[in-house]
This record gives C-alpha cells, structure tokens and sequence, in this order.
C-alpha cells in the first residue's frame, strides 16, 4: 500500500512554520528586552559601587585590568577582576573574586584617593547562611574602613591593623574561611591599588 508524500509534507511543513515564526518571536523580544536587563544590571552595580565609595560621582573602568592581569591576594585565593575609578578623583573600586566555604564568593572593595579602604561588600556568595554569612554584615566588615594596609594577610586571626575606631580587629569564631576570604579579596585590592603606582 503506497502513502502519499503530501501526508507526511504538510506536517513537516506546519511544523517548520511554527517553529520558525516561535524563533522570530523568541529573538525579536531577546532584542527588545536584553538592553533593558543590561541598563537594570549596570544600575545594580553602579549602586553597590557607590556604597563602598560613597564619595565618587560616577565611575569609568579601567580596562588594563581584568581577571588576567588583575593582583592577587598574598595567599593566591583571591584576585582583582576588575577596577572602576571614580571620575571625580575620590578614589577606585575594585571587584574581587575569592575562594569562601561555600565557593566561590565575590566582593567590591572600595579605596579613596591615598589607598584607605572605604568599604566593603558581598556581591555573591553561596556560604551558610546564619554561619557565613555573619562576616559579610555591614558590623563586621565595616572594620576595614580606614586601613590602608593588613598586618597579617594570610591569617585573619591575627590581623592588628589599628581601625579607625581605635579598637583591635575582631575575627568571627566558627566562622573563619569566610572571613578569611574576605580578608584575602581586600588584601588583593590593596594589593591592586599598589600595583596601580598608590597614591598620584
């Protein structure tokens, strides 16, 4: 018994339509919609840049720095992936990717003008929440504010850098791969904005 090719052509030929007019539709809305999700991710970033180096304008990246070429920390955990320096000369902000407990962990560490950290901040992280997570609250990392300079690099625990507030440096107990990575990523902006020529 003989088919005919017309039962098999019409549905190949409906179904390559559809998936045709499905993949126009799928690209004319990637079109429309990806600029506004890039315009909505800059904004988020430009924001989190701004909390740790409340003093800056705007800023401008500087694209000799990447994840290539960017300092790494003294332990080699953490690394300068990128850098953006405020236009109105108040300082940088590098972002920092580091090893945490959970993974790997990213940060933006800000620097005035002379090389003192400003800020810090947890951008994105995967460590336990309640545990972890204690030494990325604005109490903890606010200690980094002031110091231009780690006293102990590669051992969180017996970090003695003077804070601005005059009182000793206080890791969190139980928690301390992630303090330590977060200690390595601002030891790797530090150690980024020497390597930028310090203070101009």
């Amino acid at each position: 018994m003989s088919i005919s090719k017309n039962k098999f052509a019409a549905p190949v030929i409906v179904l390559s339509s559809i998936c045709l007019v499905v993949s126009l539709a799928l690209a004319f809305t990637y079109k429309i919609a990806n600029p506004i999700i890039i315009e909505n991710q800059n904004a988020v970033a430009v924001a989190a840049r701004k909390e740790v180096l409340p003093d800056a304008d705007d800023f401008t990246q500087d694209e000799t720095v990447t994840a290539e070429t960017g300092a790494k920390s003294a332990d080699g955990k953490a690394s300068v992936q990128e850098v953006f320096a405020a236009n109105n000369g108040t300082g940088y902000v590098m972002t920092v990717n580091t090893t945490s407990f959970g993974g790997e962990l990213t940060m933006m560490v800000g620097l005035d003008a002379e090389g003192a950290v400003t800020g810090v901040k947890v951008t994105v992280h995967a460590d336990t929440p309640g545990v972890g997570t204690k030494n990325m609250e604005p109490s903890y990392l606010s200690q980094y504010s002031g110091i231009s300079e780690l006293t102990s690099a590669s051992d969180v625990k017996k970090e003695s850098a003077e804070l601005a507030s005059g009182g000793s440096f206080a890791f969190i107990s139980g928690a301390s791969v992630t303090g330590q990575a977060i200690h390595s990523g601002v030891d790797a902006a530090l150690s980024q904005y020497a390597a930028m020529g310090g203070a101009q």
